[in-house]
């Protein structure tokens, strides 16, 4: 999965930003000042009866292998969920999405919402042994905001006018504007320490992201590539030694291995499973299954370019795609249909808007009468080009692919050719992937979404890439700007700039429904989580908010 993260393609938000996931998820991070506060864990997770001993080692197994571990280059979950072994934020989100302390003990937002103190902690450790101080954050957001670093996203540090340290455990940011989800795209990043910064760009991109180190609970030990990466307990963690001794996380692009591997026992744990297997997971004696809601959307992003600049065709394609059956027949019924990007557990959600109909009749009138014919083959032309595009996902992932499969074949009724390309996401997501191409494309994943509904990262034109390793999510939008695009930016602009939550939802719903028209991507389900965890693991606490070892720090096997 990708997920980005999700965020995070797949991915798999947690400080950060947005992945993707490959079958796929991406992830970001939302929140605002005037919802926040320290609410109590309610997840469901593990939590086995009895005592715990010390030691052992969990083996995670995931379908997708980091393409980095830099925090501000990954775009995938699974990069972040790997760096929250050993990185931390200032502030941290709980399993219903509010923002509370982490590296930074307390912070303070000023009335007007110009500016944020935090308050650091003092006594952490770098794993290098040198003090975590303000210094750290401050070279952090230089290094995101460096344009010749490349940072996959700058949302929310491009708001910061003035970065001050009174003392070396206090910042103090201050912004020439009001940034709604200043909190969770800031104090919800990983900080990385000033001395691997200092070392330069080059060595940050391409040292730091092989062997990072934080202050987190786990130490980073080695990165196999294409087999595995392994991490031990930090015995001088700040919130205390873990329990466990060691984790590995194995990278096996294969979702039936992955099955073959939990149930003999030569796997522990795994994240984002396939839905279409949860009765194989189900039925492992010494595993347990939890499944919970999501802020994932999985869906078909559409490269503004050529026909797919057309709304009616983007709608046809949306009447043609078999949304309710991909749910009932693949997932097992492990989703929802989705209708936009913000997910129903979220308060800015819009419930008024329905899914269009599985209609073929209905796609064939709009490209009728948008002057797309059926040619002596089926497939439909106009002005002597044939509606033919690409249709990506992910090498490896049978249950992305058979949605594919699922889309194209009912595509192809309607006089639309889609043929199918599968790739490793390194390739898929890089700088010579699809999105840059000058040919029709579309792409199956999932974003994994955080807890503010801010989607400026997806849309706004300040998104666009300059460049293939530009910053910015508005990838679709790489060649032509939407057909709804100043629509959008005054939408997002304003949703960012008001604090109170009820006006808030108020422009969140119009941005949902401007999506639901003019359909600048394929919403097809929102995604269910699904881990399968050792029964006797306990602490485990997965949730929608927060990356896998959120509190890894706790988790222990049963003596």
């Amino acid at each position: 999965m990708v997920a980005p993260p999700l965020p995070g393609p797949d991915g798999g938000n947690c400080g950060r930003r947005w992945q993707r996931h490959a079958g796929g998820l991406r992830w970001g991070q939302r929140g605002q000042p005037d919802y926040l506060g320290w609410g109590p864990a309610r997840c469901r997770g593990t939590a086995p009866a009895g005592e715990t001993r010390q030691g052992g080692t969990l083996t995670y197994v995931t379908a997708e292998e980091p393409e980095t571990l830099n925090p501000y280059l990954t775009q995938l979950v699974v990069g972040f969920d790997i760096l929250s072994l050993f990185m931390e934020s200032l502030l941290e989100a709980d399993d219903q999405g509010q923002y509370g302390p982490r590296l930074a003990e307390s912070y303070e937002a000023a009335a007007d919402g110009l500016t944020y103190t935090f308050t650091l902690r003092t006594g952490v450790k770098w794993h290098d042994g040198s003090d975590f101080t303000a210094q750290d954050v401050v070279e952090s957001y230089n290094m995101i905001m460096n344009p010749d670093f490349g940072a996959f996203s700058q949302q929310g540090w491009d708001k910061i006018t003035g970065a001050e340290t009174p003392d070396d455990h206090t910042v103090v940011f201050s912004l020439d504007q009001v940034y709604a989800p200043f909190i969770a795209n800031v104090g919800g990043a990983y900080i990385a320490p000033a001395s691997a910064l200092a070392k330069g760009i080059q060595s940050f991109k391409e040292e730091f992201g092989r062997e990072p180190f934080g202050t987190g609970p786990f130490r980073f030990v080695e990165w196999a590539s294409g087999d595995h990466i392994t991490a031990q307990a930090n015995a001088d963690y700040w919130q205390g030694a873990p329990k466990l001794e060691q984790i590995v996380c194995k990278f096996v692009p294969n979702s039936n291995t992955i099955a073959v591997q939990l149930k003999s026992g030569e796997a522990d744990l795994a994240a984002y499973v396939d839905a279409q297997q949860f009765d194989t997971y189900q039925a492992i004696e010494d595993k347990q299954v939890i499944e919970t809601d999501s802020q994932a959307w999985f869906h078909l992003d559409l490269k503004n370019i050529d026909f797919l600049m057309e709304k009616p065709v983007r709608q046809a394609l949306d009447f043609a795609t078999p949304k309710q059956d991909i749910i009932d027949k693949i997932l097992k019924g492990h989703a929802t249909i989705s209708v936009a990007d913000v997910a129903p557990i979220s308060w800015a959600y819009n419930p008024n808007i329905k899914p269009r109909p599985y209609d073929l009749e209905q796609a064939k009138k709009l490209l009728d009468e948008a002057g797309w014919t059926p040619g002596p083959d089926g497939i439909r032309q106009k002005d002597g080009k044939r509606m033919q595009l690409e249709l990506w996902g992910i090498a490896g992932d049978q249950q992305n692919q058979q949605i594919l499969q699922v889309i194209a074949a009912s595509w192809k009724q309607i006089g639309v050719q889609a043929d199918l390309k599968f790739q490793d996401i390194k390739t898929l997501w890089g700088p010579e992937g699809y999105q840059f191409t000058e040919t029709p494309t579309a792409c199956g994943y999932s974003w994994f979404n955080g807890n503010d509904p801010d989607d400026s990262f997806y849309w706004h034109s300040s998104q666009i890439p300059d460049s293939p390793t530009g910053s910015g999510g508005n990838l679709p939008a790489y060649f032509h700007p939407y057909d709804m695009q100043d629509q959008i930016d005054e939408l997002t602009e304003r949703g960012v700039a008001t604090i109170d939550q009820e006006e808030r939802k108020k422009i969140y719903w119009q941005i949902q429904e401007l999506l639901h028209e003019y359909v600048p991507v394929i919403f097809i389900y929102w995604n269910k989580l699904i881990f399968v965890s050792p029964k006797r693991l306990q602490g485990f606490k997965p949730n929608a908010f927060t990356p896998l070892f959120h509190n890894v720090h706790e988790w222990a096997y049963r003596a």
